[in-house]
């Protein structure tokens, strides 16, 4: 049986389960209906608290350097979710000293103060309902990995610029002296192949790799999809749009999805890398940006708590919108959030693919912001040192736009999120882009901002003489 860090609280008052006084949490349906057909269910606790106060607190202060921030941005949420949970954690210990538990194992999440509660019974879903400091009890999430179209992989060397890293002009970026040099780019992802040769060179390996699942020591990938976006982003021999710059790595998804609970365990680690253990940590490790080629469902906001942690530190989180289109409104979260960059896909002509979701979002925001290539687009593959693959989805776009912001971060490192997204959706490329013959959210294409390709196709050369 796995337990968190918690330390005993079994000194501390829980509320009662029966007492009329209880402020009852709220329990998504989708509890219930797993409990009646499996006994158990893997529960995420919200806590009423949240994080703004300690979200707050530290964007209001100043501090010497960015390491120091987000140190004290880690201490903040860590004291505020232990305050918070204490009820929860009494009760869990409680309970963990029962014959026949009620759970198998849990662990706290400061970033987004949350518990994860592993094969918890009914109940024990009853006790934790009762305590007036929950705000919501619902089901474990399990995001996608997008579905891929994908050619057959090779074993041949990449000989010239791929598509998209020509398509962006990242080469007319490059020639100015900037090639991602001096930042530090991560992603969230099934792995990544540290030994392919187009990545090799620039992992790094000091605080650069976390795996919730097994805690290995040395990078892997179970899929394919992770050393591909990561060789887009940050990949040598042409394939990356910023190849100079250092990579880290969290495998948030599994070969059958990415839980919620991997995905709130790497958003930590993003926000504050630790070692391969997780026994120490270093916030100046800290990478300057996030791509996230995942996601599922719409209109959630399970993960907003662990991008505003990400806003706060500094880093900026780009999202695939999604492989759900043609339709309209078919934006993904976290990807249709108001506070990440979402990407839409095209082809080597500029078409919108045809799978690429388009907005607006189910709360009626525009998405996504920008477009990138995402139609075969080849880049390292998991299967050989030398491996390459094409595949296609927005999956592939994220890791283009990733790239571009990796490069005006190479250029002038202080720019904010709010920069960075004006200088990207200001400059693209619009007049080349075909019509999808979709008008969605009464915005047709010839429109921009539109729903359909957000401000335009996104253009290296052009962001970075705007900024």
């Amino acid at each position: 049986m796995v337990f968190s860090k918690f330390a005993p609280l079994v000194a501390l008052a829980i509320a009662s389960v029966t007492g009329t006084d209880a402020a009852l949490a709220r329990v998504d349906a989708g509890v219930h209906r797993t409990l009646r057909q499996q006994g158990t269910v893997n529960l995420i606790v919200t806590m009423k608290k949240g994080t703004d106060e300690s979200l707050a607190s530290i964007q209001e202060s100043s501090f010497p350097t960015r390491g120091q921030k987000i140190a004290s941005l880690v201490e903040s949420l860590e004291s505020n979710s232990k305050s918070s949970q204490e009820q929860v954690a009494a009760l869990l210990t409680q309970e963990s000293g029962t014959v026949g538990s009620s759970f198998s194992g849990y662990e706290s999440f400061w970033i987004s103060n949350q518990i994860y509660i592993k094969d918890a019974t009914f109940e024990l879903v009853e006790k934790l309902a009762a305590l007036d400091s929950i705000y919501e009890l619902a089901e474990e999430e399990i995001y996608e990995l997008p579905p891929v179209t994908q050619a057959a992989a090779s074993n041949f060397s990449v000989l010239a610029n791929e598509w998209g890293v020509s398509k962006v002009q990242a080469p007319e970026v490059w020639a100015k002296g900037y090639n991602g040099q001096n930042v530090v780019v991560s992603t969230i992802d099934s792995g990544v192949l540290s030994t392919h040769t187009a990545l090799s060179g620039n992992f790094r390996s000091n605080y650069g790799w976390y795996d919730p699942e097994r805690r290995t020591t040395a990078p892997y990938d179970v899929s394919g999809h992770g050393t591909h976006t990561m060789g887009t982003i940050a990949g040598s021999g042409g394939i990356g749009v910023a190849p100079a710059a250092q990579w880290i790595a969290c495998k948030g998804c599994r070969t059958t999805g990415c839980p919620q609970s991997d995905l709130l365990t790497c958003a930590q680690f993003i926000t504050c890398p630790t070692t391969t253990t997780g026994a120490s940590r270093d916030c100046t490790k800290a990478p300057d940006l996030v791509s996230n080629s995942w996601g599922g469902g719409q209109g959630s906001t399970a993960f907003a708590s662990s991008v505003n942690a990400w806003r706060t530190a500094g880093i900026i989180p780009i999202f695939a919108n999604g492989n759900a289109g043609p339709a309209c409104r078919t934006a993904n979260s976290p990807g249709d959030l108001s506070t990440v960059i979402a990407v839409g896909a095209t082809d080597v002509n500029d078409a919108l693919a045809s799978f690429s979701s388009k907005g607006p979002s189910v709360g009626g925001l525009l998405k996504p912001e920008i477009s990138g290539p995402g139609v075969s687009v080849r880049s390292a593959w998991f299967t050989g040192t030398s491996a390459y693959n094409s595949i296609s989805g927005t999956s592939m776009a994220t890791p283009h736009v990733a790239g571009v912001v990796a490069l005006l971060l190479s250029y002038k490192p202080t720019l904010t999120y709010a920069q960075v997204r004006t200088a990207l959706t200001t400059t693209t490329d619009k007049a080349t882009l075909k019509s999808t013959g979709y008008t969605c959210g009464s915005t047709a294409d010839a429109t921009f901002p539109n729903n359909q390709y957000g401000y335009g196709r996104v253009n290296a050369l052009n962001a970075f003489n705007a900024v």
